[in-house]
């Protein structure tokens, strides 16, 4: 139970047979009053049940209308079950005979006074002010008054309305008013008492439940809200020996999602919960804490990323995504036109968004196809194709300005723009005192957006360091401006002048670890920092040690910082080998690290565990796709599959089954490599020379032992192999207009229509002239006849005529 404050009466059923009110009538429960919502039905039953009180008719419990002084003195001191036939005369000259002995218990026990030493105020409603005071003497209720956000709530009522808030019995009529004034109705009143009567059980503080939402996220549930300073500390969690790179409180301070660096997929992954300080207070008012929390999880991602917006900024087209992808989409389009290459990356400043960069008029939509981008779980997941559009918004008119300024190290800081602007460094100025220096704002390459910039401030020139700090000194502030029109974004909009503080403090922290893994295959033990790390210390101070005692030798060629330099990889077995399962402690000694500014780690331990491996085939099969010929294409599997690899139900082209007259085979007798090659007329994208891309899913293929492949999906090459058709002709005196089902590319050189096309008038052959092209018509030519046709000509193309082709190359027919 929550804890409450000193005695805290609880309600008692009472034999009572006493009836409030004269009109009262005979018990009913709540079902049988037609006043009565389910709001306010459990309380009724309840006090009904207990014989507290009755309703004013038998269909009517009187839930809306107001409750005098009187009648509520009855219900409190029913439910209290005081001792009412002894009580002293309290001396008020109003109080009805049914009442008397009930208001005499409550002035004696000090619960209630008079509006004079001889009024009571029976017949007056009682005021939501009134209430409080009562109840809260009644039950010996406390709550801490510095909690309420109520402007109506006067000196005289604070403390009593701050413990009914505290303790639930009541709320406020808004957020920020409590109705001090407002008379209480029946219902409002038979709310107080049943929650008063059962209140709610508060377990202590603790963790109610962790859950994966992908490789590198996870949610933590509390069963109270947190402290947010508290909660915000990164050191307080870990999974898997790391600490998380974010943690996110919920709007309610109930639940955190933490984000890390690298994947936390595991089986038998360790999760600790440090204790957090929360908003639970104990009796005394101190603030509670939450248990410590550890608990072993298996987890694998299997969740697949799916596109959750689109939208479209000068020139970029943004896709965000439901977690951070690792890969971009392979195959993209853009009204039907690829885009490929370095027009398609993934953000850099946040990996959830892919950036394609295409051009749309403003106010205009396009429709998109996406495929083939994975999430960063260890086992990727490929994203489900999507289909859709993305919005242009109407022209440009917003200047390009500075949207965030983030110290990043001791002399740099990051600077994000409101969008993507010309120039690759952007010209600005520092300003300390009356000293100005001159700077310049370099755009961050990495940032596939377009929108990151990086300012690093030296006033040392070519000498060494940055000059920044002196003596003693760990904090200066600089002015930072951007003059007007320093920037440009791609409508040719300039910015206004720009100004900030910007405060830099000196670096004097050591490099943090933040996770630790084994590396793929088992190979090697990697410690991850905040920053980039240089090697100070010696390779054979390092100490690995096994859980049996025996030390190995970290192999010193072996052994090294990754390219990002955050990444320090021990190797323990030379050559490609992977180490022998069991558990590693690994001690890195104190000064082995240091970072840009000479600070250095102290001593690092960690314990590693490398898995072992089985003999029992389990393992699913897996395919690559390669393009082998025009529409034909070869799946290659990693060991024997059965019949299921030649079902065309197990691939689908762009989402859809492929067509039925698709070949598939297995090339050989080793049933590994399956050849699909797509019938003529199936195609209608792609040139005869380079193609299109397209994505070839593969999934439900079984091996020998039963496992079943999960689906894959692999960018191949398609060619246009549905040639254009006549669909229609058209006589314009001795014009005629042929319509084709597709665009039509005409020859290079001027060529005669009879040469090409079959047009007859009546059956008989027509003289045609040459053929030309059709003004705002890519799907129509057009050519002359010598004189006016007496019928509409029919018109049909040459067999065998390999001159007219569509505009991907496929001789029209």
């Amino acid at each position: 139970m929550a804890y409450q404050s000193k005695s805290y009466r609880k309600f008692i059923a009472t034999a009572a047979t006493a009836t409030l009110v004269a009109s009262a009538v005979t018990p009913a429960f709540a079902a049988g009053f037609t006043d009565v919502s389910d709001r306010y039905k459990e309380a009724v039953d309840y006090l009904v049940e207990q014989e507290i009180t009755n309703g004013i008719s038998e269909t009517k419990y009187g839930t809306a209308q107001t409750i005098t002084r009187v009648d509520a003195a009855v219900l409190i001191a029913k439910a209290l079950d005081l001792n009412v036939e002894n009580a002293k005369d309290a001396g008020f000259t109003d109080v009805p005979g049914r009442a008397v002995s009930y208001v005499n218990a409550l002035k004696q026990e000090g619960i209630i006074n008079g509006k004079t030493a001889t009024t009571f105020g029976s017949s007056q409603n009682i005021t939501r002010g009134e209430m409080a005071l009562i109840i809260a003497r009644a039950y010996d209720l406390e709550g801490n008054k510095a909690n309420l956000a109520f402007t109506d709530v006067s000196d005289r009522y604070d403390e009593a309305v701050a413990a009914l808030v505290d303790n639930k019995v009541t709320f406020g009529k808004t957020e920020t008013k409590f109705g001090t004034n407002d008379s209480v109705t029946r219902g409002e009143f038979a709310l107080f008492l049943y929650r008063l009567a059962t209140p709610e059980e508060v377990q202590a503080p603790a963790v109610a439940k962790v859950e994966s939402v992908n490789a590198k996220q996870v949610v933590i549930t509390f069963n109270t809200a947190l402290n947010k300073e508290a909660a915000a500390q990164k050191t307080l969690y870990t999974v898997n020996g790391a600490n998380p790179t974010a943690v996110k409180l919920s709007d309610d301070q109930k639940s955190i999602t933490l984000t890390y660096a690298d994947s936390i997929e595991a089986t038998d992954g360790v999760v600790v919960v440090n204790p957090i300080t929360t908003e639970q207070k104990d009796e005394n008012g101190a603030a509670l804490k939450t248990a410590k929390y550890t608990s072993v999880f298996t987890y694998k991602d299997t969740v697949k990323p799916v596109v959750t917006d689109t939208s479209y900024t000068n020139g970029v087209i943004t896709l965000t995504f439901s977690e951070e992808i690792g890969t971009k989409p392979t195959v993209v389009r853009v009204n039907g036109t690829p885009v490929t290459g370095d027009s398609v990356s993934i953000d850099s400043s946040n990996k959830t968004e892919v950036n394609i960069a295409s051009d749309l008029s403003a106010g205009s939509s396009a429709s998109l196809y996406i495929a083939g981008a994975t999430d960063t779980a260890d086992a990727a997941n490929e994203m489900e194709l999507y289909n859709g559009f993305v919005s242009a918004p109407t022209a440009d008119t917003n200047k390009p300005h500075v949207t965030d300024v983030q110290v990043t190290g001791q002399n740099k800081a990051k600077i994000t723009l409101s969008e993507s602007v010309t120039e690759a460094e952007i010209n600005a100025t520092v300003q300390r005192s009356a000293d100005q220096t001159a700077v310049k704002l370099v755009k961050d390459v990495a940032d596939t957006s377009g929108k990151t910039y990086t300012l690093t401030v030296d006033l040392n020139g070519a000498a060494a360091g940055d000059g920044i700090f002196a003596g003693s000194s760990v904090s200066e502030t600089f002015t930072l401006y951007i003059q007007k029109d320093a920037m440009t974004d791609r409508s040719g909009l300039k910015n206004d002048l720009y100004s900030t503080p910007l405060t830099f403090k000196k670096d004097t922290q050591a490099p943090s670890l933040v996770s630790s893994k084994v590396t793929a295959g088992n190979k090697k033990l990697a410690f991850t920092f905040d920053e980039a790390v240089t090697v100070s210390g010696s390779i054979n101070a390092i100490d690995v040690r096994d859980e049996d005692g025996v030390k190995f030798t970290a192999i010193a060629a072996e052994t090294s910082l990754t390219e990002d330099k955050k990444t320090f990889e021990v190797d323990i077995k030379s050559g490609d080998t992977a180490m022998d399962a069991g558990t590693y402690a690994v001690t890195l000694p104190a000064n082995f690290f240091s970072d840009a500014y000479g600070n250095k780690t102290g001593a690092v331990t960690d314990k590693f565990t490398v898995g072992t491996s089985t003999n029992e085939d389990t393992e699913k099969p897996t395919a690559t796709v390669k393009t082998t010929g025009k529409n034909e294409f070869t799946v290659t599997y990693n060991e024997e599959v059965t019949s299921s690899a030649i079902k065309l139900s197990n691939y689908r082209l762009d989402g859809q089954a492929l067509p039925s007259k698709t070949d598939i085979y297995f090339k050989d007798s080793s049933k590994k490599e399956v050849v699909i090659t797509l019938p003529e007329g199936s195609v209608n994208i792609g040139d005869q020379t380079t193609g299109a891309p397209a994505v070839l899913g593969v999934s439900g293929v079984a091996d020998k032992a039963g496992n079943v492949s999960t689906a894959e999906h692999f960018v191949v090459t398609v060619k246009d192999n549905t040639p254009a058709t006549v669909t229609g002709v058209e006589v314009y005196g001795t014009t005629v207009v042929v319509e084709f089902s597709d665009a039509i590319e005409l020859p290079a050189a001027p060529t005669d229509a009879n040469d090409v096309l079959d047009v007859t008038v009546n059956g008989t052959a027509a003289e045609a002239q040459n053929m030309t092209a059709v003004a705002g018509n890519v799907k129509a030519l057009q050519f002359t006849l010598t004189s006016a046709p007496a019928a509409k000509p029919v018109v049909k193309v040459k067999e065998g005529q390999e001159a007219l082709k569509d505009a991907n190359g496929v001789i029209v027919k």
